[in-house]
């Protein structure tokens, strides 16, 4: 079905029909096997309303309302198993996973046919695996009529499958936590833990107990993450163990682990675990087993005197230091007074102690919130990169990502609490009952904002808005300051798009008085032949949502607003727009078309998608009043149309725009 999912959404992206070698190619499977495919093709197109038309010796095609084919892609994208199964990564994983599987060399046919492509596809997804196993010191033994098996030190061994372990899920390491306890009594979840075991096939649940049981002997906690890596960490030692492989460690650094006083810790669990699972474990393994507990393990400790109680005591104390340091070199780069901060310096110092552990014993630790950390939090995350020279300064070891991705996580969690709320003034029909219930509501949902009053539409014309920094309102307004108008009963929807009004107003209001461009050379086009408005209305904004200017739904308010009202202004000028509360950053999108297509009942050839955003509200009246005065003028639109340059057309455009009229 994968397969199937992938065809359809590449169908549901071409402009014009697509010929099964295409189609064929680009999922490096033969022609067969796509018309094989078909009927259940067919299936999910009939489904949506939709027309699957074959048309012979061109292609084929979906065609119907570009609405129910923006549905139809929602659902693919919201289905799970909708992961791009053909993609690169994906057969990377399955290779790597049958690898470390296999108890002989794996034919190259073999993987082949399992992955439905060519053996000289199978042959550069292995220069991938090779480079994948590099970063564990393992490499591949590849010979002719005798298969492929991984070679290497046991170290890299385990290193490298509890890596794997972690990316089996296309959820990745939130689902391993979900695999093996559930929330209320973190029991392990036999009807999920299929993935797991495919890897590495042992008893959880007695797993699990043991070191539940060791918790509650040695009054302590791991973390949710530490907790599921230990576990990871000890099946994949069981595993090799039972398969007759054993670490070694250097007589030096046992003797140094067992100078923890944590190592009594290890030898308990070691203990259990000889009982349980009929196995010996040497002192090494023991080793091994305190080198993820010392990785792992959280301080006990939320006190105010955390720092007092912890001088002396070796790693804990040079984690005091390193958060102290830490926070002086973030105050300066965010210019902000961090050190007040109490919850901030007692989080760093529970977090650092065991990240001490890890980067002092090598021991790697996924992050796998790392991707949207640095997507949401740019800046912050620059800042948190800057404090790496302090771990270099102590610790002699270069940062890893996922290390300063936590790092970063904490200080975003000071710059929340360092902001001033959002004043909020409540204004609906009546100003009594609903709005009472609003005003409730938000206080519960976001400690953002702090709400001033509650006003009904009639008083909001004597009201001063001096004190004020946003308004939330059940009924249109028309105020200064920016503004969401949300229904009277509040619900998710309405949650979810004051939620990104509420980071927008904050991420905007530094720089509200700055000028920045307006107009992205990304997004000028001269497009070709385009069959609808709508569907030029989904690519343009496909482009905006990709390069953060707006959200996800932006595209729907636009279409939303077409169907009330055409925004084609003469001239052969369109101004398609959407619904403000949704757009982040403000910006102009140029298309220009090389033949006019039907726009409401004008015929259209240049398109300015505008994506104003509230912060922006005041300084878009100037930017409006120019483009209008200059796309009045028809000799501009003619001239703007013979530039073949985007930086040309940008140039042009908003010299216009800023200009002081």
């Amino acid at each position: 079905m994968d397969r199937v999912y992938k065809i359809v959404d590449l169908l549901l992206k071409s402009n014009c029909p697509v010929s099964v070698d295409f189609i064929a190619q680009n999922l490096n499977v033969s022609n067969k096997t796509i018309r094989n495919d078909f009927p259940k093709i067919q299936q999910i197109v009939d489904e949506a309303n939709l027309k699957l038309t074959k048309k012979p010796g061109v292609g084929i095609i979906i065609e119907g309302l570009e609405e129910r084919k923006l549905r139809l892609e929602e659902t693919l994208k919201e289905d799970n198993s909708y992961i791009e199964p053909f993609s690169p990564e994906d057969r990377l994983n399955y290779i790597l996973k049958q690898l470390f599987i296999s108890k002989e060399p794996i034919a190259v046919k073999e993987l082949s046919q399992s992955l439905y492509v060519s053996r000289v596809t199978v042959q550069k997804d292995l220069e991938k695996v090779e480079e994948w196993l590099s970063k564990f010191n393992l490499t591949l033994k590849k010979k002719p009529s005798y298969g492929v098996e991984i070679i290497g030190n046991e170290e890299g061994w385990r290193k490298a499958i509890a890596n794997l372990l972690a990316l089996t899920s296309n959820k990745g390491y939130e689902e391993l936590k979900e695999l093996l306890y559930d929330e209320c009594e973190r029991k392990i979840d036999y009807k999920s833990i299929s993935k797991l075991k495919e890897l590495v096939n042992i008893d959880y649940r007695l797993l699990e107990n043991i070191i539940t049981k060791a918790e509650k002997k040695l009054e302590f906690k791991f973390s949710d993450e530490a907790f599921v890596s230990l576990i990871m960490h000890i099946a994949i030692s069981i595993k090799r163990l039972k398969e007759g492989k054993d670490v070694k460690l250097s007589e030096e650094m046992l003797n140094s682990l067992k100078e923890n006083e944590e190592y009594e810790e290890a030898r308990q669990i070691a203990e259990e675990i000889e009982e349980s699972f009929k196995i010996k474990l040497p002192e090494s393994e023991i080793g091994y087993i305190l080198l993820h507990i010392l990785g792992t393990k959280l301080l006990e400790g939320k006190s105010e005197n955390l720092t007092i109680a912890l001088e002396g005591q070796g790693d804990s104390e040079l984690a005091v230091i390193m958060a102290r340091e830490i926070i002086s070199i973030a105050e300066r780069a965010l210019h902000m007074n961090l050190s007040n901060d109490k919850q901030l310096l007692n989080g760093l110092i529970l977090h650092l102690r065991p990240t001490i552990n890890r980067l002092k014993y090598d021991l790697a630790l996924r992050n796998p919130m790392l991707k949207e950390i640095k997507e949401n939090y740019i800046e912050i995350y620059g800042v948190a990169w800057m404090t790496s020279t302090v771990f270099e300064k102590y610790l002699s070891v270069k940062m890893p990502d996922e290390e300063i991705g936590y790092i970063c996580l904490h200080l975003a969690a000071s710059v929340e609490r360092n902001k001033n709320p959002l004043k909020a003034l409540i204004v609906c029909a009546s100003g009594i009952g609903t709005s009472q219930f609003i005003a409730a509501r938000l206080e519960k949902s976001f400690r953002q904002i702090e709400i001033i009053d509650v006003i009904s539409i009639i008083e909001l014309k004597q009201r001063s808005l001096k004190d004020i920094d946003i308004v939330i309102s059940t009924v249109p307004v028309e105020v200064n300051r920016p503004k969401l108008m949300i229904s009277p009963l509040l619900n998710q929807n309405d949650i979810r798009r004051l939620g990104i009004f509420i980071d927008n107003v904050y991420s905007n209001k530094s720089k509200n008085d700055e000028t920045y461009p307006i107009i992205d050379k990304s997004l000028i086009k001269v497009r070709g032949s385009v069959e609808s408005k709508e569907l030029l209305i989904k690519e343009i904004c496909t482009d905006l949502v990709n390069s953060k200017y707006v959200d996800n739904e932006y595209v729907y308010s636009v279409l939303e607003r077409e169907k009330i009202y055409s925004t084609a202004i003469g001239g052969g000028v369109a101004i398609p727009h959407g619904e403000v509360a949704l757009v982040k950053r403000s910006c102009f999108a140029i298309s220009i078309l090389d033949h006019p297509i039907c726009w409401g009942n004008e015929n259209v050839e240049m398109i300015f998608l505008l994506c104003i955003s509230e912060a922006d509200r005041e300084k878009s009246r100037k930017w409006m009043r120019n483009l209008y005065n200059f796309i009045d003028d028809s000799s501009n639109v003619k001239f703007l149309k013979s530039i073949k340059s985007s930086e040309e057309i940008s140039r042009v455009v908003e010299e216009f725009i800023y200009a002081d009229k």
